[in-house]
């Protein structure tokens, strides 16, 4: 049976903060609202309808906020982020050592899908799962469901690796190890009380804690 690494995008593998901020405060200005501030590292992870429902839109103009949203982040500011240095290389020594990779992330494929073509890592990914256009699937414990069922892995095989409380709540929802990593928008105590298994403090330590986590061998 396969050993598998289910693997979130923004925050753990991309540092992609600056592009969903500046994508918000386009959506944010353009309906006549007050652009994020102080402390915005929490709109980096959860989906966007409750994202934009907790910074006040009213429902009447929701749909027309992702609208706004998503016309920013296609037209360039998708591409402004980066990948965490050496994340990739940490990819190849999972497959290399013989772990099935996939993406699990509430962005909508269609993006995510260009985003890791774009930077390289989908040279390195099984699979890649995320959200429909319309929010199908952007919430993690359904998501991630989806994912075990397509692939048809045991949990027990499984580990679900993110920076924030939603991938380790998905994860434990499904029987699955949460890893929480502390160099994305998650703080530690945030991925504790969520119920990570374990935390894995630099990009350079991903791969190996990986393997400690989920032994590709059982004796």
């Amino acid at each position: 049976m396969s050993k598998a690494a289910l693997i979130d995008l923004d925050g753990t593998l991309s540092d992609s903060g600056l592009a969903i901020i500046k994508s918000i405060n386009y959506a944010l200005e353009n309906l006549g609202y007050a652009k994020l501030q102080g402390d915005t590292s929490w709109v980096v992870g959860p989906s966007l309808w409750p994202t934009f429902i907790k910074l006040g839109i009213k429902e009447s103009e929701l749909e027309q906020a992702i609208s706004l949203y998503r016309k920013c982040y296609t037209e360039g500011a998708m591409y402004e982020g980066f990948f965490y240095p050496g994340i990739l290389e940490q990819l190849n020594t999972l497959k290399t050592q013989g772990y099935l990779l996939a993406l699990v992330t509430s962005k909508p494929i269609s993006y995510a899908g260009k985003i890791t073509k774009f930077f390289g890592a989908s040279d390195y990914l099984d699979f890649e799962f995320g959200s429909e256009l319309d929010g199908t699937r952007s919430d993690k414990t359904e998501l991630i469901n989806y994912a075990l069922k397509e692939i048809n892995l045991a949990p027990k095989n499984t580990v679900m690796v993110g920076d924030r409380s939603y991938d380790m709540i998905g994860a434990k929802n499904n029987k699955v190890l949460g890893l929480g990593v502390l160099y994305g928008y998650g703080s530690k105590k945030e991925l504790l009380n969520s119920g990570a298994s374990r935390l894995i403090e630099k990009p350079e330590d991903f791969a190996n804690d990986i393997m400690q986590a989920l032994p590709l061998r059982n004796d």
